[in-house]
Parts: structure tokens; sequence; C-alpha cells
């Protein structure tokens, strides 16, 4: 059976990256050499059991969301802000 390559499996075969200092494929390297915390980089490369690959623009999505997340926050108050809408008008209309 082929697997996929992981996030982790891609930066390493970059050439640029390991000539610019990333030492190996291990979660401590990746971490130091992309300037990540262990949550960060947990939110970025790790998938789950039912999506243990995530496509190429989910993962661009993440990365952007761990560099700057107000848009992530924006959509979750803007959610928020629905769920209460609706909320106060079905206990309005009650």
């Amino acid at each position: 059976m082929v697997s996929s390559p992981s996030a982790i499996d891609i930066a390493w075969a970059d050439p640029v990256f390991r000539v610019t200092g990333l030492r190996d494929r291990s979660r401590g390297a990746m971490t130091a050499f992309f300037g990540l915390s262990d949550a960060q980089f947990d939110r970025i490369a790790s998938g789950s059991g039912r999506v243990p690959l995530r496509p190429a623009w989910q993962m661009a999505a993440r990365i952007r969301n761990v560099a700057d997340p107000r848009l992530e926050r924006l959509l979750l108050i803007g959610i928020l802000a629905i769920i209460a809408m609706v909320i106060g008008t079905v206990q309005w209309l009650g």
C-alpha cells in the first residue's frame, strides 16, 4: 500500500530548506526551523483518524491561520452572531 507524503516529508524533500538549516525530519527540527510552537505545529501538520492527510488547500489555510489567526476569529465571531440572532428571533416570535 502506497501512502501519500506528509507535510514533514514534503518539507524534508525541499532542498532549499535542507541547505538553509533543516537538520532532519524530526518534530523538534521542524518546529525549530520554522519557529513554531508545539501547538502551532500540531495544528498545521497533524491529521485525524478520519483525514490522515489533508489536501494542499486545507494545509495552506491552516498555515495562514497559524500565521495570522484574525480571519479565523472573525469567522467564529460571525457564526456566533448568527446563532445569537436566530435564538433571539425564535424567542421574540415565540
